[in-house]
């Protein structure tokens, strides 16, 4: 058994204590790596590779690729895969008797990097430490460094904010040490990830099904989609109306009309609940004259978006690109590390993307000023604008930017798979929009006033100076043949106070109020990031998560819950109050930001969260959480077989509806819920699909695996079957009057489908249970057997034999195709491999081979 160390940390130097950090961390931890001289050692090979050399350790393979390619032969990069050390997989690895102390192991898959990173680090000249630059990457850095503690200098930590030569070269110009607080705060986050993982998915386990799981964040992202959905199903449409008007000035103008909405009617605003009111309402208007009132006109800006941080990189890239927010990082990752460009090698071609700060190094919007001087010099403004930072975030990192403004995206078009193109044109236009000059309207708003008190409303604008629009082409001469527009882009025409305008037509329309929109991703990632819930780094994996442990399901680009999300919500809700609150997810992050900030320690935070989390634990283990595997709920609605009232169970597929006199009767159904009421969900019967066994109707159900069908006589009939058929391209169906007779009971047999294939089935199954190959329809080709061709399975795989075995003991090593023999007519030909497109006749007689039949 592995001895349990707890997680200490030396005492810092007094310069390194005022600036948060400390240069030997003496992490000790439980290692199972084996001590041969081989790994310690390394081999003289290695020496002689890293003698006199600078070595650099990275994450990714990608990012040491990068480097090398920028810093040269004096330059050893290696990259560690991630994470070298982790919690035990097995068990909590959280001491809670001892200040929390944190028990990491040197995962088996890392061993021979960390013994190879060693024995580089020996004779190497330099060791720096360049993983992310983010707590993860810290914790990296840590545990690389506590693995590496017999050098005689101790290495140095470097941060790349772009992968650039000159931001590469700036930062190993200024090397500084690894900063304790934010190892503190990454051991703070995963411990309390680790106990509430550990914890409370047991007990899922236990009273719902095995292989679910609860996180201290992914858990309120699925509370906040269980209460959308509350919220949508709560809601109770109103009925409301509005009424639009187009009017014509007395003489030719342009446009020659405009719209203009009811405002006011007698000075109030117009309530319309029903057509009966608004029709009279539009018999009132009709019979109106009306004239042109206040005319209000004023300068509005529009200022561009500020620059893109993580959280929306996310949400852009979700609502222009219908990017996922893992597909999103996974491919600013790349751009990030370093993309092939032409004749060039690997270019890191963005800023670090993990970042909640919109700041811009003075260097980059100079460089994004000297672009838009050449490119949009109306654009330029007198000096680059200033965004503000939120209250509480990190600014560790400049906001997410390309790496050099001059390659523009133009430049990589076709160089660059499309996928990092549209998202490297997406952060290219942001950040350059960023720095442009607000776009300027003048925006016009009109009063039509009637003379019994109904006052219309029109507003209309016309872009004076494009600003940043000008980088998506609009321009003054384009907008004003925008034409009749819609909402605020529409143009009025030119108007004076108190001259009459007439009356052309006038419309009602009928509205409802709508419920609130279920989250998309970008939504989602909003309400994360305004709520303060988890960083935007994790929102990608938040996502994902919630819906691989289907909590979650999307349709139509929005997040619904499942039947299981909200029972497993309900129960954490009910058993879990704090940890479910919205709240008090957000001053976790707030304690965590407190650790990083030298404010809190450690333990402390730990500690506070542990305490009465335990004792909610100890209070849902003694019963206070609702077991859902023996929960019967009774319903009034009757089982369609016995007529007994039904009650609703929970299953590992979902809620279902059971007989309540089982086990006598062993109906069962799925059901929807609308407005409380359940409905039995019709079983699908596809058209033609009959049993084998007893001829009556299949239905479609859906199990673990899937849809399959079922007979309709189920329980009396068990016959079963894919659904949809999975076809086999090399065996043709076989018709049920065709069905072969069981050879142990003679009764009739089906075909069904194993882990190898499909096959015959004796029809009594499980009281019988013979079984027959399913064969081809293909000859046997010895000369004068009647046999044909079976799929059998051996040692080897499949193969195919003879029917009549042991009769005929003909063996074909091959897959026959249906492809008749163009020299002998043969019916079939044999493909000799499983990827082989080399078709031969199987006839003796015939010499005939095809390549690329």
């Amino acid at each position: 058994m592995a001895e349990k160390k707890s997680d200490k940390t030396v005492k810092p130097t007094k310069a390194a204590q005022k600036k948060g950090t400390t240069t030997r961390p003496t992490t000790k931890t439980t290692k199972k790596t084996s001590s041969g001289t081989k790994g310690e050692a390394g081999s003289k090979t290695s020496r002689v590779k890293s003698a006199g050399k600078t070595l650099i350790i990275v994450e990714s393979p990608t990012k040491a690729r990068t480097l090398s390619k920028v810093l040269g032969s004096g330059y050893l990069v290696k990259a560690s895969v991630g994470h070298v050390k982790d919690l035990p997989p097995s068990r909590l690895g959280i001491d809670v008797d001892h200040d929390f102390a944190l028990e990491f192991e040197v995962h088996p898959d890392k061993k021979k990097v960390l013994s190879e990173i060693r024995s580089e680090a020996r004779s190497a000249r330099e060791v720096y430490l360049a993983s992310d630059p983010d707590r993860e990457g810290e914790a990296i850095a840590y545990h690389i460094a506590s693995e590496l503690e017999a050098l005689p200098v101790p290495p140095k930590r470097v941060l790349f904010h772009e992968l650039t030569e000159g931001g590469i070269r700036s930062a190993l110009s200024e090397p500084g040490e690894i900063d304790v607080r934010k190892v503190e705060a990454q051991k703070a986050r995963r411990a309390l990830d680790r106990i509430v993982g550990y914890t409370i998915s047991p007990l899922l386990w236990d009273r719902v099904r095995r292989g679910l799981s609860a996180g201290r964040v992914q858990s309120v992202a699925v509370r906040l989609v269980c209460d959308r959905e509350d919220e949508i199903a709560r809601f109770v449409r109103e009925e409301y109306w509005t009424i639009d008007a187009r009017f014509r000035p007395g003489d030719p103008r342009v446009p020659p009309t405009f719209l203009a909405r009811l405002d006011r009617v007698s000075g109030e605003k117009p309530v319309l609940p029903d057509e009966e009111t608004a029709g009279r309402t539009v018999e009132r208007i009709r019979r109106e004259r009306f004239t042109v009132g206040e005319i209000t006109r004023a300068d509005k800006k529009r200022n561009p978006s500020p620059p893109l941080t993580t959280s929306r990189l996310q949400q852009e890239a979700a609502n222009r690109l219908r990017f996922s927010a893992k597909k999103t990082m996974t491919v600013a990752q790349k751009l990030y590390e370093g993309v092939d460009l032409p004749g060039q090698g690997p270019v890191g071609l963005i800023t670090y993307m993990r970042t909640d700060s919109v700041r811009v190094s003075p260097e980059a919007a100079e460089a994004a000023r000297s672009w838009i001087r050449q490119n949009h010099p109306d654009g330029l403004p007198a000096r680059p604008p200033a965004y503000k930072n939120r209250k509480g975030i990190q600014d560790a990192h400049e906001a997410i930017r390309p790496s050099d403004v001059r390659r523009t995206p133009e430049s990589l078009q076709g160089a660059i798979d499309p996928d990092l193109f549209r998202l490297y044109d997406l952060i290219w236009k942001s950040f350059v929009e960023s720095q442009m000059s607000p776009a300027l309207y003048l925006q016009t708003t009109v009063l039509v006033e009637g003379d019994q008190g109904d006052v219309f409303r029109a507003s209309g604008r016309v872009l004076k100076a494009p600003g940043f629009l000008a980088l998506r082409g609009l321009s003054v001469s384009q907008d004003e043949d925008g034409g009749d527009g819609e909402g605020e882009d529409r143009l009025l025409p030119p108007l004076e106070t108190g001259e009459s305008v007439h009356l052309e037509e006038v419309t009602p329309d009928q509205h409802f109020t709508e419920p609130p929109p279920r989250y998309s991703e970008a939504s989602l990632i909003r309400e994360l990031e305004e709520k303060g819930i988890g960083r935007p780094s994790t929102y990608a994996t938040i996502l994902s998560t919630i819906q691989d442990r289907e909590y979650v399901e999307k349709k139509d680009n929005r997040f619904h819950p499942t039947d299981l999300g909200k029972a497993v919500n309900r129960l954490l809700v009910e058993s879990f109050p704090d940890l479910m609150s919205v709240r008090f997810t957000a001053r976790m992050e707030e304690e965590l930001d407190q650790v990083e900030e030298g404010e809190r320690g450690y333990r402390d935070v730990v500690g506070d969260f542990y305490t009465p989390f335990h004792h909610e634990v100890e209070k849902a283990k003694e019963g206070g959480m609702t077991n859902l595997k023996k929960l019967e709920v009774p319903t009034e609605v009757p089982c369609p077989v016995c007529q007994a009232p039904m009650n609703r169970k929970w299953g590992k597929n979902g809620s279902y509806l059971s007989c309540s006199r089982y086990p006598e009767c062993k109906t069962t159904r799925n059901f929807t819920e609308e407005d409380g009421q359940i409905r039995i969900v019709e079983e699908a019967l596809p058209e033609g699909e009959v049993c084998h066994v007893c001829q009556a109707p299949m239905v479609i159900k859906k199990g673990r695996f899937g849809t399959f069908l079922a007979c309709s006589r189920y329980p009396a009939c068990k016959t079963t079957r894919p659904w949809p058929p999975k076809t086999e391209a090399s065996l043709p169906a076989v018709r049920p009057a065709d069905a072969p007779s069981c050879p142990e009971c003679s009764s009739p047999m089906v075909q069904k489908r194993g882990r190898f294939g499909s096959f015959w089935a004796c029809s009594r199954y499980p009281e019988c249970k013979g079984t027959r190959p399913l064969a081809t329809g293909l000859p046997c080709p010895v000369q004068g057997c009647k046999g044909e061709l079976v799929p059998r399975r051996g040692k080897r795989g499949t193969f195919y034999g003879c029917s009549r075995y042991p009769e005929c003991t003909f063996l074909l090593n091959g897959e026959p195709v249906r492809d008749p023999c163009p020299d002998c007519q043969f019916p079939y030909r044999v493909r000799t491999g499983k990827k082989s497109v080399d078709l031969v006749c199987p006839n003796e007689a015939c010499s005939h081979a095809k390549t690329g039949g």
